[in-house]
């Protein structure tokens, strides 16, 4: 009898930590923010995420970008483009069993777009001089990436985040890494 109690007891909390993600399964929606973007880059995104049946869910997220030091350098010639906007769309696949805390790998496509400048040589009446062009850019970028979620009472998320893809239409102008590195907070419903 003492033997059935201490069964009983030791499977009591994996009972229960199954019915919670059995929980967490049923929910299929979330929608979360990027902290650790808005803070260092100040770009403003939210994802949307929608989870099947099994392993796979997929989704999008849209950023934009704001921020002075990003627009400062560009208009002091310190860098070449300003990005502003970014539409990602992404699929993943749960590579842990857990539903409540699991690491992730993640294919996405990003269209995005800003600001290019260049300095371009101009010839007028026999004389040369150099004029600084801007432009918009347009690009739409390949890539994977991998990260770790996990959930507090089955609905609030932590997302940890690092991928990275190539731009692959105006590579001249556009940036040549496409980054998503993120630290995550979201809700699940």
């Amino acid at each position: 009898m003492k033997r059935f109690l201490w069964i009983a007891l030791l499977c009591g909390p994996l009972v229960s930590a199954q019915e919670n993600e059995s929980g967490l399964s049923s929910r299929k929606n979330e929608v979360r923010t990027d902290l650790l973007s808005t803070v260092a880059l100040a770009k403003y995104n939210l994802s949307y995420e929608r989870f099947t049946g099994g392993k796979f869910s997929f989704g999008v997220t849209g950023a934009v970008v704001s921020s002075k030091k990003v627009e400062d350098d560009f208009e002091e010639g310190n860098r070449d483009n300003s990005p502003q906007f970014e539409v990602t769309p992404f699929v993943r696949y749960r590579l842990s069993e857990g539903v409540s805390r699991f690491y992730f790998a993640e294919v996405f496509a990003s269209a995005n777009g800003g600001d290019f400048r260049e300095i371009v040589r101009k010839t007028e009446n026999g004389v040369g001089y150099y004029e600084v062009e801007k432009s918009d850019y347009f690009d739409v970028a390949i890539g994977a990436g991998a990260g770790y979620k996990m959930y507090l009472k089955e609905q609030w998320a932590i997302e940890l985040m690092v991928g990275f893809g190539v731009n692959t239409i105006e590579t001249d102008k556009s940036p040549d890494v496409f980054s998503r590195v993120g630290v995550s907070v979201g809700y699940r419903f």
